[in-house]
């Protein structure tokens, strides 16, 4: 049990670490931070949550793998953690940061709503509806992508009025994104066993449906939805 915390209103988790948000907005984290994941000031591990260096007032907190994000009170991003492939976004080249850096989000189009990391990438959608990423494996080019670049391949592949994406959820070696929380389009490398055959290349893309469902989440080999009526299944075949 841990008992050294306030009252929490968000917990998530990465590959060896976790991050804890207090109801006033304070961060916390714990766990193994050989690539500063935990955000404390150093790279050793750490046993009970502490707080995360450098951050204000906090809304949101993401993870994936040894990576995190913070969306301050502010609207602005902070990352830390692995930075190996520009995944973090922030000014800095070193591949490991052990204390919370701003996000380079001069480019964006519209203010960041929510973070979706996933294992060498990072994902960010605005308010307006457009998607932006960095890193490596997850763009139209196999390439490093140090600062926020748009995917606004992702708005013309939809037949819809506006391609205004609502929501994007990421995992490890993919990201899913919709435009009216029924049908969805994944992009990446999905390795589960049912799969079209170009679905292992980075830059494929797959849609599929899951009508009624109010929320979506990605693991490394599934990807399950959670309906209205508050039961959780697995999201049809890809």
């Amino acid at each position: 049990m841990v008992d050294n915390l306030p009252p929490l209103k968000q917990i998530t988790a990465g590959f060896d670490h976790t991050l804890f948000l207090s109801a006033d907005g304070r961060a916390f984290a714990c766990g193994w931070s050989g690539d500063g994941q935990t955000g404390v000031g150093h790279y050793g591990n750490v046993h009970c949550p502490k707080p995360v260096a450098n951050l204000g007032e906090v809304q949101s907190l993401y993870t994936c793998a040894d990576n995190s994000f913070a969306l301050a009170a502010s609207g602005e991003i902070y990352a830390w953690g692995n930075n190996e492939y520009g995944q973090l976004g922030v000014a800095s080249t070193s591949p490991q940061l052990h204390t919370a850096a701003r996000v380079n989000l001069s480019a964006l189009d519209g203010c960041v709503v929510s973070v979706a990391p996933g294992g060498a990438f990072t994902t960010f959608l605005t308010d307006v509806g457009s998607v932006y990423y960095c890193g490596y494996g997850l763009g139209p080019e196999m390439s490093h992508v140090v600062k926020p670049a748009s995917l606004s391949i992702l708005r013309r592949l939809w037949n819809s009025s506006d391609g205004k994406i609502r929501a994007l959820v990421a995992s490890l070696h993919y990201a899913v994104a919709t435009v009216d929380g029924t049908n969805w389009m994944l992009w990446g490398r999905f390795p589960g066993k049912r799969l079209v055959p170009s679905i292992h290349s980075y830059s494929s893309q797959h849609k599929f449906s899951v009508p009624g469902s109010s929320q979506v989440a990605c693991g490394s080999t599934v990807i399950t939805a959670l309906f209205d009526e508050s039961r959780a299944f697995p999201a049809p075949p890809i």
